[in-house]
């Protein structure tokens, strides 16, 4: 695979292995006691200072197994939030591995791929419950009960896959789930969203809101390793694993990956050998 002499993101990306995770959670635990999504309303009401560990499975399970094996280790339990109507796995397919995550003392929890383009007039349909439409409300019921029926769940905590700013700091709950977008789970948040760290090195961010009393921390398995490498290689090793690469799947995998056009030649070359 060639490799591009400059990964152009903005934010922090200089170490995304597992020693470094593991210095993560050490200062999380330090600092803090790490939840899961779940126990928010509980949290809130004794008045714990809790850190929310959450990871987006946008790309694959097997790094989320991983992942959850160490904080295992580490006496952590956080979410993980899984797409049920991702192009990229299937969940049906990959239960026994969500079955692991739970087994490892993790929350399984929807990371719903709403089409915010559903309603054409969301604004007149709107009840109060964080901006959303009917159909959107529909949408969300409708990942959750696909989740379930595999035998994973309860459900009971939510975040949405690629938000438009309408939901963001919304209600504490939507559909009786936790809300990870939430006002207070988002006074204090930070994220590793397309292989970066906008607010800076994440330990140094959670040690400068050492006054914080709610934290979440997001994390998205696909960038981390047992040892580093840059979002955009680190991306397109996963990227090799495929079998096949369709349409659909494409055009999701550029929605998540690394923000800048380098890389997108790249897989452009895989996506053609794929598809050949």
């Amino acid at each position: 695979m060639s490799s591009l002499s400059i990964d152009p993101l903005d934010g922090w990306a200089e170490n995304f292995s597992y020693d470094y995770y593991r210095k993560l959670l050490r200062t999380l635990r330090t600092n803090y006691e790490v939840r899961t999504l779940s126990e928010y309303p509980d949290c809130r009401s004794n008045g714990e200072r809790a850190a929310f560990m959450r990871h987006d499975i946008d790309v694959c399970i097997d790094r989320a197994v991983e992942l959850a094996k160490l904080e295992h280790e580490f006496g952590v339990q956080s979410t993980y939030m899984v797409i049920p109507n991702t192009p990229l796995y299937d969940v049906a397919t990959e239960r026994e591995q969500l079955c692991e995550i739970a087994e490892l003392g993790h929350e399984i929890g929807l990371h719903c791929a709403v089409d915010w383009g559903a309603s054409s007039d969301w604004e007149a349909e709107e009840t109060g419950e964080s901006g959303l439409s009917h159909a959107e409300r529909t949408q969300i019921e409708a990942a959750r009960r696909q989740l379930e029926s595999i035998g994973i769940g309860p459900i009971t905590s939510l975040s949405f896959h690629q938000p438009v700013d309408r939901v963001l700091a919304g209600p504490s709950t939507i559909a009786g789930m936790v809300n990870a977008y939430s006002e207070d789970l988002m006074s204090a948040y930070i994220s590793d969203s397309a292989g970066r760290w906008r607010e800076g090195a994440p330990i140094e961010g959670i040690t400068r809101r050492d006054t914080t009393d709610v934290m979440q921390v997001l994390t998205h398995p696909v960038w981390w390793a047992a040892e580093h490498e840059p979002p955009t290689e680190r991306f397109l090793t996963v990227i090799e694993t495929f079998d096949v690469m369709n349409e659909r799947m494409y055009d999701e995998l550029v929605s998540v990956g690394p923000n800048h056009d380098g890389w997108n030649d790249q897989l452009s070359v895989r996506s053609l050998e794929l598809s050949g």
